[in-house]
């Protein structure tokens, strides 16, 4: 089995702070996904800004890409995204799409389940279309509820495709995060709204490892 991998999810404003955070963090996770908010504010500068950086890095632009799946993205592929995300609430024909323009260009989709009310049905549709990932992802709005994305994760169990999971995992939640069915394991505000941002990324790179090292 693949070694699972950690993600850093920048959902910060700007370009300087996203570099800042990596200068603390690179090291240690093997995917950067440059956030939604940072998509919005600096476009697809910010992925080739990072990926120019962090080349040996996976650049991941979480751009949700809800309509235009086989031309939203473009940007983001020419600036040398290695992944980027499609919405599983978005029609079939955008899945496909989006799925299409990224294989045809060497590019991995994570498909996203954010908001999606029935998780079991939708992954059954969406697994066939071929997606790298399917995202179990407890959107920032519903972090609030106490909403646990591990024991949501569980609903996605009845399909093959490597899952990611994301949505206020933290340095207390990481190991149970690892231990469940996902292969990407995703933090943000936990890593980048810390005090020392590069010592919380180190310890869940050590949970990380210690978890590849006996699986």
């Amino acid at each position: 089995m693949a070694d699972k991998k950690f993600q850093v999810a920048l959902d910060l404003f700007t370009i300087e702070d996203a570099m800042r955070i990596l200068e603390q963090v690179g090291e240690y996770v093997d995917i950067i996904e440059v956030g939604t908010p940072l998509m919005v504010a600096e476009g697809a500068r910010a992925v080739r800004t990072i990926k120019d950086a962090y080349p040996t890095k996976t650049v991941f632009a979480d751009i949700k890409v809800m309509d235009g799946g086989g031309e939203v993205p473009k940007s983001c592929i020419q600036a040398g995204c290695d992944m980027f995300s499609v919405l599983c609430a978005s029609d079939d024909a955008t899945l496909r799409a989006a799925i299409e323009l990224a294989h045809a260009n060497d590019v991995m989709v994570l498909a996203d389940m954010c908001n999606v009310k029935n998780m079991e049905e939708r992954a059954a549709q969406v697994a066939p279309m071929g997606p790298d990932y399917l995202c179990c992802h407890v959107g920032f709005d519903r972090q609030a509820t106490g909403a646990d994305p591990v024991e949501e994760l569980k609903r996605l169990s009845g399909v093959s495709t490597p899952k990611a999971i994301a949505g206020g995992i933290k340095l207390s939640t990481f190991k149970a995060a690892v231990e469940s069915e996902a292969q990407d394991i995703i933090s943000g505000g936990a890593i980048f709204n810390a005090e020392k941002p590069g010592e919380v990324a180190r310890q869940m790179r050590e949970i990380l490892d210690a978890y590849n090292a006996s699986h």
